[in-house]
């Protein structure tokens, strides 16, 4: 019998009118991208619709295209579409690669938008044993199986206001590292508020990266992030004065973390410059995630929150044309994604290598999740119990597996945030799907600054991808 070829799942995406660039051809299944001319793309054209192709029928003019994209596994053998779908990952295959520390389940913020409830999570303040802190540091490298990179996140709440914990668990993983010959990644997210000069010699010494939540302008920030009390004072001009310590302490720069809510959205260029005059390392937006009714954007809103990313993908565009690169880090981890040909075959590493531990050592499917007991997958006596890890992860899975399998998108979303996605669904009632849309349009956005990239093979700003790929495999 014959064998019969089929286009796989593809899409073509040309530079937008007028601009420089490649146009790109886009395998759905392995997030493969390949330069192509306007002759190919009508090769493609003229064949999509065709169910089962004979290669023998294919008149010579386009057989070679079509042997090429054979070769790139974009015209596949008919019968692989019928094939049965991977298996999912099995948990406890997978070793341990991070640690979120939940040290300080407390906070000096109350910032509107929280999705920790100020900082506890749903239940009281509390901070974590200083010996607890450690064994979990320690927990971290022995379960890392033959991993040689482990990161440990110091993470809350405030971080800070448990420092005792912090420096246990450094120190503990830190050694627990060496003796088994591998490295240990700190970081820390913190509200930058709670600096004392004991915290940013350690942070010095130890080299941890920073990240530090900050919004933007006094206006937004403050309007954010006020202080706990009465009198809701903001706490912008004590961030910028702890930052300005760090850097002179340390001598480098932290990443901007920064939350808008649907509101804010319109000033998303206007935010980002305001952080880079501040000496920014690298800046990372996040729409605020919803965690009430009051959050959910209007379709105008979303809009603009897309415009905004629009104009700083221009800018990238733009300042790598003086071989420059825009430190606008939710652009550059998609095209570093893009340019390593990186298939997400999970949404991300929740339960997969990746925890959180709470002040009192329960583990949890992610940080998000810290406080809820249907996402509590162990402890640190007990260890992790893998066939909750995978009920968690198939029950989140399930609402939009045919969904996920017909979207172009697939192989670099895999369904979207697992936190997000209860939040909609499960505890706002709304429909599947709802990011989707953007999603979709952001890595569309992100495919089409990348061809504006390789149009220059040698481009500056490809190596730096090709480093920061390296880098995110690495680790």
């Amino acid at each position: 019998m014959t064998q019969t070829w089929t286009l796989a799942d593809h899409r073509v995406f040309a530079p937008p009118a007028g601009a420089k660039g490649e146009m790109l051809l886009f395998g759905a299944d392995q997030a493969s991208l390949f330069a192509i001319d306007s002759a190919t793309r009508d090769v493609i054209a003229r064949w999509r619709q065709r169910e089962a192709i004979d290669l023998d029928d294919v008149p010579e003019t386009d057989r070679e295209v079509l042997d090429a994209l054979a070769d790139a596994q974009l015209l596949v053998p008919s019968a692989w579409l019928r094939r049965s779908p991977r298996a999912p990952i099995d948990p406890a295959a997978v070793p341990m690669a991070t640690l979120v520390l939940e040290a300080a389940q407390a906070c000096n913020l109350r910032c509107t938008y929280c999705y920790a409830g100020g900082g506890a999570y749903g239940g009281p303040s509390r901070v974590m044993r200083a010996e607890l802190a450690a064994r979990a540091a320690r927990h971290l490298v022995e379960a890392s199986g033959d991993r040689n990179t482990v990161t440990l996140v110091l993470f809350g709440g405030e971080p800070l206001l448990n420092f005792p914990a912090l420096e246990a668990a450094v120190l503990e993983g830190e050694a627990a590292a060496a003796a088994r010959g591998k490295k240990l990644v700190v970081s820390m997210t913190t509200n930058g508020t709670r600096f004392t000069p004991e915290a940013l010699d350690f942070l010095a010494e130890h080299r941890i990266g920073v990240s530090v939540s900050i919004d933007g302008p006094p206006d937004i920030h403050d309007a954010n992030r006020p202080y706990v009390g009465g009198k809701r004072r903001g706490s912008y001009a004590d961030v910028v004065e702890g930052v300005r310590q760090l850097r002179e302490r340390t001598g480098r720069r932290p990443a901007a973390r920064v939350t808008l809510k649907p509101d804010q959205w319109a000033r998303i260029p206007e935010v980002f410059e305001h952080l880079l005059d501040l000496g920014f390392v690298e800046v990372g937006i996040a729409p605020t995630s919803p965690v009430s009714a009051t959050l959910l954007p209007t379709a105008e809103q979303d809009e603009a929150l897309f415009a905004g990313f629009s104009r700083l993908a221009q800018r990238f565009v733009d300042d790598a044309a003086r071989g420059r690169v825009l430190p606008f880090s939710n652009l550059l981890d998609l095209l570093a994604r893009l340019h390593l040909g990186q298939v997400k075959p999970v949404p991300c590493g929740a339960g997969l290598g990746y925890v959180a531990m709470d002040a009192e050592g329960a583990f949890f499917l992610c940080h998000r999740f810290a406080g809820n007991g249907d996402f509590r997958i162990g402890d640190l006596d007990a260890g992790i119990d893998h066939a909750k890890v995978r009920a968690c992860l198939d029950e989140q899975a399930a609402p939009r597996e045919d969904a996920c399998a017909s979207c172009w998108a697939r192989s670099l979303c895999a369904g979207g945030c697992h936190y997000e996605n209860h939040q909609r669904e499960s505890v706002l009632g709304l429909a599947q799907g709802g990011s989707c849309d953007f999603i979709r349009r952001w890595i569309e956005l992100g495919i089409r600054t990348y061809g504006t990239l390789r149009a220059d093979p040698d481009h500056p700003v490809l190596a730096f991808l090709s480093r920061r790929a390296d880098d995110d495999a690495s680790s």
